[in-house]
């Protein structure tokens, strides 16, 4: 057999890594093509660690991959984030205040003995086009609402993003903070401009997927916090990113 169980414990992976391979598993998002090796003790200690490596999985449009991690732990696992489709993923969160698409990547650090943190210092950037829109009614919403906010929101209904850079850590408790750069160009009424947005939003992770309210606060902090952009470009000239 691949184990034993001995003195209380069991030994994973006797003559070489046990091989886990899942075709798929469909739940709120789908699964596909889960790979990994395990290898090691259970209960683990330093004189016998356990070994989860080559982890892989198939999912939202992209992949999921992580080296190694090893318990017990002493540096973070690095999750790499590979062409994740946003739309995908904002399907499967459901905000109706929003639509994204186009591909993300980026590197999760992932701690699961960490006294203060599950990831910290993650990034996530996209490797190519993405669309930002607002939904209609909620832009709607936020022009009667808020006049000075209204100005710039029109900048926001539909956006063509050139660079984000979205900055992730979660704590021990759930909360997740993102801070997130993005800069794009948008149309409104034949103009064309340059739009910086900088957003920051903090959520609990463990109750994320049961409330899903993810983009509840956006119509508010989208009053509070948009601005115009720079001014417009003239019809006959191409924008320039700066």
């Amino acid at each position: 057999l691949p184990f034993r169980f001995h003195n209380g414990a069991w030994q994973l992976g006797t003559r070489g890594p046990i091989s886990l391979r899942i075709a798929g598993i469909v739940n709120q998002v789908t699964a596909k093509n889960i790979t990994a090796d395990l290898q090691g003790g259970y209960p683990w200690s330093e004189s016998n660690p356990l070994l989860l490596s080559d982890v892989s999985v198939d999912v939202l449009g992209g992949q999921i991959i992580m080296k190694q991690l090893r318990m017990p732990q002493h540096d973070p696992a690095l999750l790499r984030v590979q062409n994740i489709s946003s739309s995908e993923l904002i399907s499967a969160i459901n905000p109706k205040q929003f639509a994204m698409s186009g591909p993300v990547s980026g590197a999760l650090p992932l701690w699961l003995n960490n006294e203060k943190w599950i990831i910290k210092d993650g990034w996530l950037t996209n490797p190519g086009p993405m669309t930002l829109r607002i939904d209609k009614d909620t832009a709607d919403a936020v022009v009667k609402d808020n006049v000075t906010a209204g100005s710039a929101i029109n900048w926001l209904r539909y956006m063509e993003i050139t660079h984000s850079w979205t900055k992730i850590n979660v704590d021990n408790l759930g909360v997740l903070t993102m801070q997130a750069a993005i800069t794009g160009k948008s149309r409104v009424d034949g103009k064309t401009a340059i739009v910086n947005l900088n957003y920051t939003h903090e959520e609990n992770v463990f109750t994320l997927w049961r409330s899903l309210r993810f983009g509840d606060n956006l119509q508010a902090w989208l009053e509070q916090n948009t601005a115009l952009p720079q001014p417009p470009c003239r019809k006959d000239k191409d924008c320039e990113d700066k």
